[in-house]
């Protein structure tokens, strides 16, 4: 039961939009050292905007086109990946606007963007890397006019 190379370039893309997140964090370190709490206002704004993305981010699932009956696989991946990579872009925002939001603040703090990242980079890989759930969840908007893509089983290996 191996993966198929699409799975595996489906999850280097989100591995590459989760690393970029840990990354660009850490870096905050060196650029604003401090460890200040950021106001309030901040923390919740940015606590919103994870909620938001996360809800956008399911809500997008459902905007996937059903597939019809005999689709192949090579015509559903395309839409799924567009998808897939939007899902991505919105989930990561916040932690991009928590940069921003550090820089604004009187005294810059990488506090600021880890309140954003760490949240964002557990929610990613809960609802967007692409695991059995989150493919399932494609699977089942494809499969809503009544086809049947076989979608997670085939990128999974289960199926040829």
């Amino acid at each position: 039961m191996n993966p198929s190379p699409q799975l595996m370039t489906l999850r280097m893309l989100s591995g590459a939009f989760i690393g970029g997140i840990a990354i660009f964090t850490g870096l905050m370190v060196v650029v604003a050292p401090e460890v200040i709490v950021p106001e309030p206002w901040v923390i919740a704004v940015l606590l919103g905007l994870v909620a938001v993305s996360a809800i956008l981010s399911l809500v997008l699932v459902g905007t996937l086109p059903a597939a019809d009956q005999g689709t192949t696989m090579s015509e559903v991946l395309p839409k799924v990946q567009s998808v897939h990579i939007m899902r991505l872009a919105i989930m990561e925002a916040p932690a991009l606007l928590a940069v921003v939001l550090m820089f604004l603040g009187e005294e810059p703090s990488w506090i600021t963007v880890v309140i954003a990242a760490v949240p964002t980079i557990v929610l990613m890989l809960l609802l967007v890397f692409p695991h059995e759930g989150v493919l399932r969840r494609y699977e089942r908007a494809l499969d809503a006019g009544g086809a049947r893509t076989q979608f997670t089983d085939k990128l999974l290996g289960r199926v040829a």
